[in-house]
């Protein structure tokens, strides 16, 4: 007996909301690359004086420390949905079905929590560096824009895994549904 055509259980509503997700992810990674890009120039730059001239870069440790959070955490919430970071596949690559998507569900939780958690202190800092105006030792250069990339980041991540917790209710409730907005994770010997 057939059963028809199955109900799309917000299926359209969350690829709407996953690709305009994306756009942000991307756009927040296009942001982390140009930055490390920047960065690997200063620090060419600071050995070519350093060596040729004896004239070092002035503050350039300090733009190194400012900039680490840049392209660490702005690029992490689209290295999350490529499923490029470390995860443990060992249990949920043996499901499958339903199983595997509680048990997708479950660590999405955790990891919602754990980021959720993590905001409050990182909003924290941020507020703190911009109202005392904390500054570098050397340059004086401003903290706050360096302390507001976690709130970002971790916002754009907490976005992330609130829309994937959803798609893994959508699947559990239906697990022939079309993935949408969870992260696939490649073949390890194709994508080796």
């Amino acid at each position: 007996m057939s059963r028809g055509p199955r109900p799309a259980l917000g299926g359209a509503a969350l690829d709407r909301l996953d690709r305009w997700l994306q756009v942000v992810e991307v756009a927040t990674a296009v942001v982390g690359g140009a930055v490390i890009f920047a960065v690997m120039w200063v620090g060419v730059a600071e050995i070519v004086l350093r060596k040729v001239f004896n004239s070092p870069l002035y503050g350039q440790l300090d733009l190194i420390e400012q900039t680490m959070a840049t392209y660490t955490l702005l690029t992490i919430s689209y290295c999350y949905r490529k499923a490029g970071h470390i995860r443990v596949d060992i249990l949920s690559g043996k499901l499958a079905g339903r199983a595997r998507w509680i048990a997708e569900f479950v660590a999405s939780l955790a990891a919602f929590g754990l980021i959720v958690a993590l905001l409050p202190g990182v909003l924290h800092f941020f507020e703190n560096a911009y109202y005392i105006g904390d500054s570098t030792i050397n340059t004086q250069w401003p903290t706050w824009p360096s302390k507001l990339v976690p709130v970002v980041g971790f916002a754009v991540l907490a976005v992330r895994i609130a829309l994937e917790l959803w798609a893994y209710v959508r699947l559990i409730a239906d697990p022939q549904a079309e993935p949408v907005a969870v992260p696939i994770a490649g073949h390890v010997i194709e994508d080796a």
